[in-house]
């Protein structure tokens, strides 16, 4: 397998796990912003937030290994390419080739930068000049951040500061927006009608939120053991990476995590909800008075269905979790009121944040 071969598939590994970490923020905001995530605004929206993660690990993506001789012979004066037109003397060089790897790096830096250009004035209106202003900075600050080896996070660069790379990925984002304009006007409308987002929340959105907190959680306990990982390497000290200490911590953040996003931060929140229904706008609230859930609601839920959740996913069975979230959302679906079993046992209901703010501003403090 080449070396660029094996750099493209690390690239996209690397970006389906920051996808995740964009998405639910991203969710968040269009609930918040427009009140609703479905239809064709919804495909535009996804589109713009996947092509910012690509655009971020194509920058950063693979990562070297720094350690042993490669820094050797790299000073950061040489991987910054201050010469305008060098890329064109490299495709002469090819014969004018459209195979030739000079010619496919410049059409790459032009079609990368395409559909910043295209959503600038499709989805966000912005005219031509604000269009290529931007198309600049954001090429910019790539080209700053490889050529700085990530601001200086890396000992040593292992990418190319281009100015042709800015002068190309400027031309790409012209080119977006030209298209734009001439195909944007063919298209349904990018940016939905505000709604208000009273109305009880679907149990696919709730379903979704379900996964966003299983997804949140995975990641802080990811998170925290590459930083463990980070201080073993960074200090020297054995004791950081070891087998026992190793254990030990992820048996500690297996229980930590989950018990802070399931029953702390709902016990600290008005709404009561979690990471993932935060994420997808929702909370919850008394069945019987419409109004902010009380603390045990919080604690009954976890016993019922969080506790049993998190025990089958800690042996290994999380595929009875995925059977059983199916069988209580579809228990959910047979009643006229949606109410689920961890519902029915706490006695609340789901509903979007939005519908309890209204109901607090009724009701007053």
């Amino acid at each position: 397998m080449s070396v660029r071969m094996s750099e493209s598939i690390i690239t996209l590994v690397l970006f389906a796990l920051l996808v995740p970490v964009a998405v639910l923020p991203w969710v968040h905001w269009q609930y918040r912003r427009h009140g609703r995530l479905r239809g064709w605004s919804a495909v535009v929206a996804t589109a713009g937030a996947l092509y910012g993660c690509a655009l971020v690990a194509f920058t950063l993506f693979p990562l070297p290994d720094v350690t042993g001789e490669f820094c050797a012979g790299r000073p950061l004066r040489d991987y910054w390419q201050p010469h305008p037109f060098a890329s064109l003397d490299d495709i002469a060089a090819a014969g004018y080739s459209p195979t030739s790897p000079a010619f496919l790096q410049v059409a790459l830096n032009v079609a990368l930068f395409v559909p910043l250009g295209f959503l600038l004035r499709y989805r966000f209106r912005r005219g031509v000049v604000v269009a290529t202003a931007v198309g600049l900075l954001v090429s910019l600050a790539v080209e700053t951040t490889q050529g700085t080896a990530v601001f200086g996070l890396y000992p040593c660069p292992y990418r190319i500061a281009d100015v042709d790379d800015l002068m190309t990925n400027t031309a790409g984002t012209l080119v977006g927006w030209l298209l734009g304009r001439r195909v944007g006007p063919l298209l349904p409308a990018a940016v939905p009608a505000p709604v208000a987002d009273t109305a009880p929340p679907g149990l696919l959105r709730r379903g979704l939120a379900f996964a966003g907190d299983l997804l949140t959680m995975a990641l802080v306990e990811f998170a925290c053991r590459a930083v463990l990982v980070l201080l073993g390497e960074g200090t020297g000290t054995p004791g950081l990476t070891d087998v026992a200490v190793s254990d030990w911590f992820g048996a500690a953040l297996g229980v930590l995590v989950p018990v802070l996003a399931t029953v702390v931060v709902p016990l600290l929140r008005a709404d009561r909800a979690t990471p993932g229904q935060i994420a997808f706008h929702l909370a919850l609230t008394d069945a019987r008075t419409g109004g902010r859930a009380p603390a045990r609601a919080v604690v009954l839920r976890f016993l019922v269905w969080w506790l049993p959740v998190l025990l089958l996913i800690s042996t290994g069975h999380s595929g009875i979790v995925f059977f059983a979230a199916v069988v209580v959302g579809l228990a959910a679906r047979s009643r006229a009121d949606r109410r689920s079993l961890p519902g029915l046992v706490s006695t609340t209901d789901t509903t979007t944040a939005r519908a309890l703010s209204h109901v607090s501003a009724a009701t007053g403090p």
